[in-house]
């Protein structure tokens, strides 16, 4: 049976990837999860803090306990403070870098020997790692850096000759949700619409579906990349 993890599994992107991958077994870890461990059919939900180590230890010893190696997994956690130059303070700063960034390298090497033969990888970062924009200095620097983490990844997976690591990024533009719906009606909310060239919002299932096509076999050659999944917003 094929195992993915998806960490940051009860968001609204995360509902949607469990959706599409309901028919397999899903470690569903998140700091939102308030047991240990609760085992669901197929799905096991694991309180999870991408930025201890504790917790990363935690998923491997439960993973090792039972014999379950990872044949996919799917980076969804990430913070945003909304601040910029005159605001940011230096844990803000470094959190972001922790949580967007530095979370999803120690996963991976924490979980590296349990890795499968074939594994791919995917994690989400965003327009505002490739384009400025403001109120987020901290944001848009730490999205980035997840973006060249994957390609210098990607490099470094290729000298492992025993296993087939593919891992890619996707940067979405703004999300609708029920969450944002109201905000997005709001003048400011407007305003930023305006910017995208085709004045849409994705969605969740939006990028659901480029993460199903990345996590595919039919994807095999694509590497190290960032797919823009924003209706033409980093274009202009």
């Amino acid at each position: 049976m094929k195992t993915f993890v998806i960490i940051g599994s009860e968001g609204e992107i995360g509902a949607e990837v469990k959706r599409v991958y309901h028919h397999i077994r899903t470690i569903c870890l998140d700091k939102n999860i308030e047991e240990a461990v609760k085992v669901e059919g197929n799905r096991i939900y694991m309180n999870f803090d991408v930025t201890s180590k504790e917790s990363i230890d935690r998923v491997a010893s439960y993973l090792h306990h039972h014999s379950i190696t990872i044949d996919g997994i799917i980076y969804l956690a990430g913070i945003n403070y909304m601040t910029n130059f005159y605001d940011v303070n230096y844990a803000d700063w470094a959190n972001s870098l922790d949580i967007n960034a530095a979370g999803f390298l120690f996963c991976l090497k924490g979980w590296y020997d349990l890795f499968s033969q074939q594994i791919a990888i995917v994690c989400i970062a965003s327009q505002n790692g490739v384009i400025g924009h403001e109120n987020r200095v901290s944001y848009g620097p730490s999205k980035a850096a997840l973006i060249q983490l994957v390609k210098n990844l990607t490099v470094d997976f290729s000298q492992d000759q025993n296993k087939d690591i593919k891992i890619n990024s996707i940067s979405p533009t703004y999300v609708l949700s029920e969450k944002n719906k109201a905000y997005f009606e709001t003048m400011e909310g407007k305003k930023l619409i305006k910017r995208i060239p085709y004045k849409k919002l994705i969605h969740s299932t939006d990028v659901a579906a480029v993460i199903k096509f990345l996590m595919s076999d039919e994807s095999k050659a694509i590497r190290g990349q960032n797919i823009i999944v924003d209706y033409g917003y980093t274009i202009v």
